[in-house]
C-alpha cells in the first residue's frame, strides 16, 4: 500500500475515532466533591456516603443516567477543584453568591439555607444574636459565614477552623464563645451529637439559595436543572426533605 492510500485510510477514520473519543467523555464517569463533615448533608455511614446533599445529586444522576463517584475534600478545595477541571460538580450546601458565579456556574436552587448561632448550654450572657458583638465565633474557613461574621457582628474576634466539626469542638472547650453556620446542619447537631451541649440562638441571621456547582461553561448545568425541576414535580424531592429536616 503506497503512501497515499495509506493517508486517504487515516483521513477516512479520523472522524470516527473522534466520534468515539466525544462518546466516551460523555459516558466518563463524573467526580463529585463534597465536604463530608457530618450530617445532614453529606457524610460517611458504613462504607458510603449519604446525607441531602449526596441523595439529591444521586437522584439528579440517575436522571441524567451517568455513572459517577464522590470525592471528598476540604470545602475550601471545592471551587479551586472546579476551576482546575479536577472534579465535574459540587454537592456541598454550596451558596450562590455573585463572586463565586464568576468563576464557577451553578445549577437551579435546590434548598434555602441560612445560618444561625449556637452557644454552649452553660453560657448565660448570649441569649439572642445581638449578644453576639465582641465575642470570639468559631466557624468553618471558606464558607459564607466568615463573611457573615466580618461584615455583621460589631468587634467580634473570627477563629476560622479547617472544618465545623472542629469549630465546634473549640466551642464545647471553651476556646470560642459562639459558632456561626448553616442553620440546618446546626440545628442537627444540637438535637443529636450537640444535646445537652450546646444551644441554638434563634432568630436565624441570613437565607441563602443553594445549588450544584460546576465547570464555567459545563454542559451538565441544563440538564441538572432539568432533573431537579422534574425531582420538585414528582415529589422526589419533598421526600428528601421530609426525610432530612421534617418538611420541605
Amino acid at each position: 500500500m503506497n503512501r497515499r492510500k495509506i493517508l486517504q485510510l487515516a483521513l477516512l477514520s479520523a472522524p470516527a475515532l473522534v466520534l468515539s473519543r466525544r462518546a466516551f467523555a460523555d459516558d466518563a464517569e463524573l467526580i463529585v466533591g463534597a465536604n463530608v463533615g457530618g450530617p445532614p448533608f453529606a457524610f460517611k455511614q458504613g462504607d458510603a456516603y449519604t446525607g441531602f446533599d449526596v441523595e439529591i445529586w444521586a437522584e439528579v444522576a440517575k436522571g441524567l443516567n451517568r455513572k459517577w463517584r464522590l470525592q471528598p475534600m476540604e470545602f475550601g478545595a471545592l471551587i479551586p477543584a472546579l476551576q482546575t477541571r479536577n472534579i465535574d460538580a459540587v454537592v456541598s450546601q454550596l451558596f450562590i453568591k455573585p463572586a463565586r458565579q464568576k468563576v464557577i456556574d451553578f445549577s437551579d436552587p435546590y434548598y434555602n439555607s441560612g445560618l444561625v448561632a449556637v452557644t454552649r448550654v452553660d453560657n448565660a450572657a448570649i441569649k439572642t444574636p445581638d449578644d453576639l458583638t465582641g465575642k470570639t465565633i468559631g466557624t468553618e474557613t471558606g464558607t459564607i459565614a466568615v463573611d457573615y461574621i466580618k461584615e455583621h457582628v460589631k468587634d467580634a474576634t473570627l477563629a476560622q477552623l479547617p472544618s465545623i466539626n472542629n469549630a465546634l469542638l473549640a466551642l464545647e472547650a471553651g476556646r470560642t464563645d459562639a459558632v456561626i453556620y448553616d442553620t440546618p446542619l446546626l440545628m442537627y447537631y444540637a438535637k443529636t451529637a450537640g444535646k445537652g451541649k450546646v444551644k441554638v440562638i434563634l432568630p436565624t441571621l441570613v437565607g441563602q439559595d443553594v445549588g450544584i456547582g460546576f465547570q464555567k461553561g459545563s454542559p451538565l448545568v441544563a440538564p441538572a436543572n432539568a432533573q431537579i425541576a422534574a425531582m420538585k414535580a414528582d415529589g422526589r424531592y419533598q421526600a428528601l426533605t421530609a426525610k432530612w429536616f421534617g418538611s420541605d
